[in-house]
């Protein structure tokens, strides 16, 4: 990336061995970025796809967030959901949808367990629940 500096760059990585090298510079487990009404937020970091090492590039939103921003209100769009994108040069984009009340530090932690622990993520959506399921 021309023009960044080599730390902010190397934030933004989806090199597994450079974003992990970051944060182990930087003493963190995992970059997080939440958004001020605590509704969704970014967080990149490393786990387990398809046998590989990976650098996971996520939007976690909550429910109630997914559902503002949708037009439709029909009734599957009332479950949880992981969405696996392609490959990107900054990872593999997530996107996670929970039924949780707000996304903070805990959430966060536990959403990165609940996809470390999944062992046969595939490309694509996958909705599990429904509204009412809170982890």
């Amino acid at each position: 990336m021309a023009g960044v500096p080599e730390q902010d760059a190397a934030a933004w990585s989806g090199d597994v061995t450079r974003f992990s090298a970051y944060l182990e510079d930087t003493g963190q487990a995992f970059l997080f970025r939440g958004e001020a009404n605590g509704q969704q937020a970014h967080v990149r970091f490393t786990g387990l796809y398809r046998g590989s090492e990976v650098v996971w590039d996520c939007s976690f939103t909550t429910l109630t967030f997914e559902l503002q921003q949708t037009a439709s209100r029909s009734p599957e769009l009332n479950h949880n959901f992981i969405d696996i994108g392609e490959p990107v040069e900054c990872g593999i984009p997530l996107r996670v949808c929970l039924n949780l009340g707000r996304i903070d530090l805990p959430a966060v932690r536990k959403m990165i367990i609940m996809i470390r622990n999944y062992k046969r993520l595939q490309q694509g959506r996958h909705a599990f629940g429904d509204h009412s399921f809170i982890p």
